[in-house]
């Protein structure tokens, strides 16, 4: 099995040695990173491919395989949405073989691969330094340079971990990246340990970790909050790289740390934040100039290339110049309409929604962080779906608290919504763009991202 991996990696990597390969360089100041693994293209009717097929040239430097998205007794569980289901006998843990080769190969052609742990439904809570440093024992032998009969991608050796950690009790990640460093130290390779906070500083999930450990490189999401791009430029702009780059100079323990602009790769891959090519030159015109700045990353390698968002940045940072013609694409139809009575007591029932659902789609659950709104479509593992009836769910407004919410309700009554509560809740806002909402636990939606939503036209629910 050794011999037929091998032979695959070296094929592959003289397919793509058409041209000198320039090592990865951590400290560049045009790194281009993409996540890939969850098909989020998928929510606009595309397909994402295999990890080789984003790595034929020079647009990505760094791919984050995301997601490790959850801890079970110290172990890891994958979720790769349907690049790959097959497990080791008597696991539950992924057996990749046909990405491995894939990981080498991309290596071969100068690109970093990291291990993403975390997204926005999951559960992947260290709460003390024992279980970070029995978990770092795992992630190196499993992941990285040391053994394990089990190991996810067979012969591949990724070039480090990264942490998108938007929930649960995380206070032992500091002692997980520590031990993970005294690994690296005896390791004659370069490995490297990254991040994903949240624009909000501090970045509640990942402070602890942020505030003591050693960290590569951050690239920051800016996007699913008041302080993402699309704030950039404003009248009373809460847009906030200075605040990240602040945070490198004088608090972070790696001074040289590189702080990367976190953005959507393109329509459907965040609820807020999806810009233009041309803004987003702008917005990297100006950030250029920050000490620290690192580059760009984009969720997801499917929806940025897609897009063409990804290859525009990576000109522009290289210095080649942006397309700019990147634009988005106003819904081609406008919502159905549904006649909803004036809100004026605090809590209405609105009609039950005629327009049939979105498949069920069954995801990890999970308590959302409440320091500040998750990603939408971005960062949420995607899974196979289940028919949903669209005649049990009705939904209510609630207008009496200070932020609105909106429940979605779904009959005990109905065997195929069965023990599944709201995940997500596509809207329209006054514009006539929709939006993918993302639902507490307990299934409430908070609409943060625009005055309101008239119309709700469809709920997708998880086990």
């Amino acid at each position: 099995m050794k011999l037929l991996r091998s032979a695959v990696y070296a094929a592959s990597a003289v397919a793509l040695l058409g041209q000198p390969v320039s090592a990865f360089d951590p400290l560049s100041r045009s790194n281009v990173v993409n996540y890939w693994g969850q098909n989020s293209v998928s929510y606009s009717g595309g397909k994402e491919g295999d990890l080789i097929d984003y790595c034929r040239d020079g647009t990505v430097n760094v791919f984050a395989i995301a997601f490790i998205s959850q801890i079970q007794n110290s172990r890891p569980i994958l979720n790769l949405a349907s690049h790959c289901e097959q497990t080791f006998p008597g696991s539950t843990l992924l057996n990749c073989p046909k990405i491995g080769q894939d990981i080498m190969a991309c290596q071969s052609n100068g690109k970093a691969i990291v291990i993403s742990i975390g997204g926005a439904s999951g559960a992947y809570s260290l709460p003390d330094a024992a279980s970070g440093r029995a978990f770092a024992d795992q992630v190196w032998d499993l992941f990285l340079g040391g053994s394990s009969s089990t190991r996810p991608f067979g012969d591949a050796v990724l070039d480090g971990v990264d942490l998108d950690l938007e929930s649960g009790q995380n206070t032992g990640y500091a002692a997980f990246v520590d031990a993970l460093r005294s690994k690296f130290a005896s390791s004659s390779r370069p490995f490297y340990i990254t991040a994903a906070p949240q624009c909000p500083y501090p970045d509640m999930a990942t402070k602890e970790a942020l505030e003591h450990s050693w960290f590569d490189l951050v690239w920051v999401q800016f996007y699913n909050n008041h302080c993402g791009v699309h704030n950039f430029g404003s009248e009373s702009s809460s847009f906030n790289f200075a605040t990240w780059n602040n945070w490198a100079t004088t608090v972070s323990q790696n001074k040289n740390v590189r702080v990367l602009l976190g953005v959507p790769g393109g329509p459907g891959a965040a609820g807020s934040g999806i810009i233009s090519a041309a803004q987003l030159d702008t917005v990297l015109a100006a950030v250029q100039s920050y000490s620290n700045f690192g580059g760009v990353m984009m969720w997801d390698a499917g929806i940025s290339k897609q897009s063409g968002l990804a290859a525009s940045a990576g000109r522009f940072l290289r210095g080649s110049g942006s397309s700019g013609v990147l634009e988005i694409p106003q819904p081609p139809v406008a919502p159905p309409s549904i006649a909803v009575p004036t809100i004026t007591p605090p809590h209405v029932d609105v009609p039950t929604i005629t327009a049939p659902l979105s498949p069920v789609v069954p995801l990890i659950t999970s308590a959302q962080s409440a320091q500040q709104p998750s990603p939408t479509a971005a960062h949420a593992p995607a899974l196979a779906p289940t028919p949903a009836d669209p005649s049990t769910a009705t939904t209510t407004l609630d207008v009496a608290a200070a932020t609105p919410t909106l429940n979605v309700k779904v009959s005990d009554d109905s065997k195929p919504f069965r023990g599944y509560n709201p995940e997500w809740v596509t809207a329209w806002d006054w514009q006539g763009r929709p939006y993918k909402i993302p639902s507490t636990k307990s299934g409430q939606l908070s609409l943060f991202d625009a005055a309101g939503f008239d119309i709700v036209v469809e709920a997708t629910c998880r086990k």
